[in-house]
């Protein structure tokens, strides 16, 4: 499925901000399962990362991720997704939880769909999920990178600029094969 771009990064590496500067520009875009399911989920909604049940969550992270690109298997058009299955791997192992097979099988079904990885901005912004430290960032971004090149994705690197820049980055290389 080559009409599916994945955008990820560690935590504040902007990927939100290039996938709402894409849905903007008229793009359609998937939005991040893990704040989904963490804003709607009533096991999760409210809480921090060291509050709920990772093991849970990350399923049904995995499961949502599944049912937004499992309806676009078939379909025409082009499509941004903020996060992807190698976070989910790379999030997984980081809490020293399985990965199941099953799961994996489910996420080289999308190999062929490139990955941009943007870098890490500058600052650092906390939240409820958002919890790690500076150098537990470098980690994750590092594992996400990792599982993206285990599940066999192309990997596509985005430098630091400007939002609408990166945007247009993004689309000039995404662009390019359709």
């Amino acid at each position: 499925m080559n009409n599916l771009f994945f955008i990820s990064g560690g935590p504040c590496t902007g990927k939100t901000s290039v996938i709402n500067e894409l849905k903007e520009r008229g793009y359609n875009t998937i939005p991040e399962a893990a704040r989904l399911v963490a804003e709607n989920d009533s096991r999760f909604k409210g809480k921090t990362i060291k509050e709920i049940d990772l093991k849970a969550f990350q399923n049904e992270i995995f499961s949502l991720q599944k049912r937004q690109t499992g309806s676009l298997i078939g379909k025409g058009g082009i499509y941004f997704s903020d996060r992807g299955f190698g976070d989910s791997l790379a999030y997984t192992r980081m809490a020293n939880l399985d990965f199941p097979d099953y799961f994996f099988d489910y996420a080289r079904k999308f190999r062929n769909s490139p990955v941009f990885i943007l870098e890490p901005l500058e600052f650092y912004r906390t939240d409820e999920l958002r919890t790690e430290s500076p150098e537990e960032r470098e980690v994750i971004h590092a594992e996400i990178i990792r599982a993206y090149e285990e599940l066999g994705h192309p990997i596509i690197r985005v430098p630091v600029m400007e939002k609408n820049e990166r945007a247009d980055f993004v689309l000039q290389k995404s662009l390019k094969g359709s």
